[in-house]
Formats: C-alpha cells, structure tokens, sequence
C-alpha cells in the first residue's frame, strides 16, 4: 500500500497523526495518568519528544509494511483525540491491535466504533487471519471494549510485563478472520 488509508464511521474519521497533531496529542495524553497506566508504553507526563518520537514512528512503521497507526478523530473538527494502531507480523498473518483515548472522551463508544472499522480493515483490506488484544488486569474496561467487538478471551499471560518495576498479567482476547 502506497498510500495512507483514511478510514471513516459515522462519527470518526481515522488518519494518520501527523506533526500538526502535536498539540492534541499531547493534550490527550496528558489528560489523565490512566492512560500511561493502562498501556505498555506510553509515558505520563507525555511531552513534544515523545510526540515527535510516536510521529516517526508511525510513518517509519507504515513505510516498512509493519504498521498503520490511526488517529481517531471527530468527524466536526477532525482533532486528534486517540489512537488505534495494526501491528503487523506478516509472516503469520495475523495483527496486534493497540488503543487509547483522551479521557473526555470516554464512555461514548469512540473506541468501538473505531476497533471495529480497523478490524473490517484488517481482514478485508489486509487480508488478516487474526487480530488480537491485550489488557491489564486492573483495565476492565478495555476487555469489554474487545467483547463488543467480537473479540474472545484466549488466555492470561501471567508475568507478561514488566512496568515501573512491577510484573503484570495480561488478558489474550483475540478475533479471527472466520468469526468475524
């Protein structure tokens, strides 16, 4: 694929984050420790460097078919307000799906609607068998996040990371191309 997707839902449009998005990136990320706290690694506080930093990272990942990184964004104003990101292992032919969301925008469906707009991307579009998850423990809410969407508990990943000097388990969930 040569060029970025820009996908659509009805409320969304998911694009790729750019360096005009550092404002809002970092507003967003900043909106709440939580956001550090339920992710594997992302930093609170988040400044410019780490902005600058995941834009790099976006396009370099695009560019070398390992990724595509979407910025969520409201259809009325088109600013950033969160992430959801592919991370693909073509050789298996399967992807790992990350997500975040700026804390005011919680609790209304943003991110569901947007998984499940990457997910028919991932398997339409990319051909994908499998798209799978995973959660902390003390994040419920993302698991419920990935059993809207069809998404399935596979498994719990005892002592999968290490953060902040701490072990934590992982939820599996995981989704694949014939039960989508």
């Amino acid at each position: 694929m040569q060029t970025f997707p820009t996908l659509s839902t009805k409320r969304l449009v998911l694009s790729q984050p750019t360096v005009a998005d550092t404002e809002d990136v970092i507003l967003q990320m900043n909106s709440t420790s939580e956001i550090s706290e339920n992710t594997l690694t992302l930093p609170f506080p988040y400044k410019k460097e780490n902005a600058d930093f995941w834009f790099q990272m976006a396009e370099f990942s695009f560019q070398k078919n390992e990724a595509f990184i979407f910025g969520i964004r409201e259809k009325e104003n088109l600013k950033l307000i969160g992430a959801v990101g592919l991370h693909l292992d073509n050789s298996n032919n399967k992807a790992e799906v990350g997500y975040w969301l700026g804390k005011s925008f919680w609790n209304k469906g943003y991110v569901s609607e947007a998984l499940q707009k990457v997910l028919k991307f991932g398997f339409e579009e990319l051909n994908l068998n499998k798209i799978y998850a995973s959660h902390f423990l003390h994040n419920p809410a993302s698991g419920k996040v990935l059993e809207k969407c069809g998404f399935v508990f596979e498994a719990v990943l005892q002592q999968e990371i290490l953060k902040n000097g701490k072990f934590y388990d992982l939820f599996r969930y995981c989704i694949l191309k014939s039960n989508y």
